[in-house]
């Protein structure tokens, strides 16, 4: 990287002003400006909690607000000569410490209650005797020690995600290094972090070597890694610091805490990259990723021993067919599965067997948890959320658990691919063999279904009459055909859909559940008893069944109570109290 020195001493320098837990962001004329938001909502929210390292608190902790006070720092008519330096020192070669009013040393308790106290208070009589609104003055300790402040955060992370990534790399796009600007990597042959000299140098996100607080080890190159909070302000507001400062109408990204991490600011971002990232420019981060690989089964690491005997490695398994590419496109960034790494999930931290690198989730767990959302099963299943998937998914079993959709994914190859599947899976995957597995990936999923599909029109009942239960009320006439186009018609854009509901049958299953799939499924009286009883069962009856089937579909897509049919006398649908709504009053 060009003027490395430079570099490096800016960015100390932006790393300084990172203080007890938060960025300072002086305003910068040509910056980004922060949208103004609630004073009570707020995302520049610091906690001054550093006495805790000494023993219990005797004051409530500071709730100290960075942007109200770097704004209001940078109102000052003298303040260019000091900026990050009004409130954080610098050593002797000019690169600012990150503490407030002190250098790195340690400091005792009653040492570093001083600093504060004679800091903050200090410049609040400066600027009280200039006349200028400033903060607490005297020495009455709930000025700034505050059990019960006024203000909440609203802070959240921001996401890096393709939109902001490609906006990031198009204004290095004449740089000889563009992806070096931000990435780096450690360098045996220099000794030193240095750019990452090309895309496929990358380790990929920051996340991958700054975790959430700084780390030392001896053993390891470099020794010191910066947490991912210093990191990031550090290499972002340091680039946009220096950008501002380049020239007028130069446009750069924030520099404040709300800029980034403040709901409606992020919101403006997400609206901006909308609006600057041309149509159907190409989002994918290259770095040398197959489009299509075979995920094969986990290996186990040692023989298994049964009985004192070894027996045969688990096989039963085909490999997965995974159109890589297809799945960049669906996410916003590598991390949504990648979430540690780069690498395969079994190279280091999730093998057959588990380990503590992994958090002892063993590889197929981590391919099949539903509660995390990198994983598979748990990414599909926080899809099957969505309204036009929920009124069949939330009551039905997810992940491992709905053994009927293992072929789904770990396709079983047929016919010629048989044999060749079978030659390419004794061989151990490597990079001489990633070009015939991916030959293999696409033929298998060469086979599945783009759209989801369901039996013709004219051969699904258009309308079905349940009055076995009738007694009250009119037998209920289910507009039959239309429920199940119009679950059609909210699939008819999913790919994934399709893959999944590989057979006819598949929509119908919806409903028809726990039963052979077919045309002509069996009543559900065949399984739900008319007649209730104490006995106790798994399964509900009949009544119960009806009402929890229909009215649980319509709850969990949202569309009971609402008119969703486009003809002119339509009706909402029934909510749950509605009995007329699908059962007419029987005439007396």
């Amino acid at each position: 990287m060009k003027n490395g020195k430079r570099r490096m001493r800016q960015l100390l320098a932006v790393l300084a002003i990172c203080g007890v837990g938060g960025l300072s962001a002086l305003p910068a004329s040509r910056a980004m400006a922060s949208q103004p938001g609630s004073d009570k909502q707020r995302a520049d929210i610091v906690t001054i909690d550093g006495m805790q390292a000494y023993g219990s608190l005797s004051q409530p902790k500071v709730v100290f607000l960075h942007d109200k006070h770097t704004t209001a720092l940078g109102k000052q008519k003298d303040f260019y000569k000091k900026e990050c330096g009004t409130c954080h020192t610098s050593d002797k070669d000019g690169v600012m410490q990150l503490g407030f009013k002190r250098d790195g040393a340690p400091v005792s308790g009653e040492k570093l209650r001083d600093v504060y106290h004679n800091g903050c208070i200090s410049c609040h009589k400066d600027m009280a005797a200039a006349g200028q609104k400033t903060g607490p003055t005297d020495v009455q300790c709930k000025g700034c020690h505050n059990a019960t402040p006024d203000v909440a955060s609203n802070w959240q992370p921001i996401t890096v995600d393709k939109r902001l990534h490609y906006r990031h790399a198009a204004t290095q796009e004449k740089a000889e290094n563009k992806c070096g600007s931000c990435h780096h990597i450690y360098s045996e042959k220099a000794g030193k972090t240095i750019a990452a000299p090309k895309p496929e140098d990358v380790p990929g996100s920051c996340s991958y070597c700054h975790g959430e607080t700084t780390t030392v080890d001896a053993k390891r190159q470099p020794k010191e890694i910066r947490s991912l909070r210093l990191a990031a302000h550090g290499e972002c507001v340091t680039c946009h610091k220096a950008t501002a400062a380049a020239g007028k109408d130069v446009a750069t990204g924030p520099v404040t805490c709300a800029g980034c991490h403040g709901p409606l600011d992020q919101k403006a971002i997400a609206e901006t990259s909308l609006k600057k990232v041309p149509q159907g420019a190409d989002l994918r981060i290259k770095r040398g990723q197959p489009d299509l690989v075979m995920v094969r089964p986990a290996v186990a690491e040692a023989p298994l021993i049964v009985d004192g005997k070894p027996v045969k490695p688990y096989a039963g398994m085909p490999a997965v067919p995974f159109d890589h590419k297809s799945h960049e496109a669906q996410n916003e960034t590598c991390v949504s599965c990648h979430h540690a790494s780069l690498t395969s999930c079994a190279a280091k931290c999730h093998t057959p067997a588990g380990n503590k690198d992994g958090g002892f989730v063993t590889l197929e767990a981590s391919m099949h948890k539903v509660g995390a959302s990198q994983s598979c099963a748990g990414c599909h299943a926080v899809l099957q959320k969505k309204p036009e998937c929920a009124g069949c998914h939330d009551s039905r079993v997810k992940g491992v658990g709905d053994v009927a959709q293992c072929g789904s994914c770990h396709v079983k190859p047929e016919g010629d691919l048989k044999e060749a599947a079978a030659v390419m899976m004794a061989k151990p995957a490597a990079k001489e063999t990633a070009a015939a597995e991916a030959d293999m990936a696409k033929k298998l999923l060469a086979g599945k279904r783009d759209v989801t599909a369901t039996f013709p029109a004219e051969d699904i009942p258009e309308t079905v009459t349940i009055g076995s239960l009738s007694k009250d009320y009119e037998p209920s006439v289910l507009p039959h055909r239309k429920i199940v186009l119009s679950m059609l018609a909210g699939m008819k854009d999913s790919k994934l859909a399709g893959a999944f509901h590989a057979a006819d049958a598949a929509v119908c299953q919806g409903c028809h559940h726990n039963s052979p799939a077919s045309t002509t499924p069996p009543r559900c009286s065949n399984c739900h008893q008319a007649v209730e009883t104490t006995t106790a069962s798994a399964r509900p009856a009949l009544k119960a069944a009806y009402h929890t089937q229909c009215m649980g579909c319509h709850t969990s897509m949202g569309i009971a109570g609402k008119v969703v049919d486009k003809a002119a006398d339509a009706k909402p649908v029934p909510v749950a109290t509605d009995c007329t709504g699908c059962h007419k009053d029987k005439k007396k």
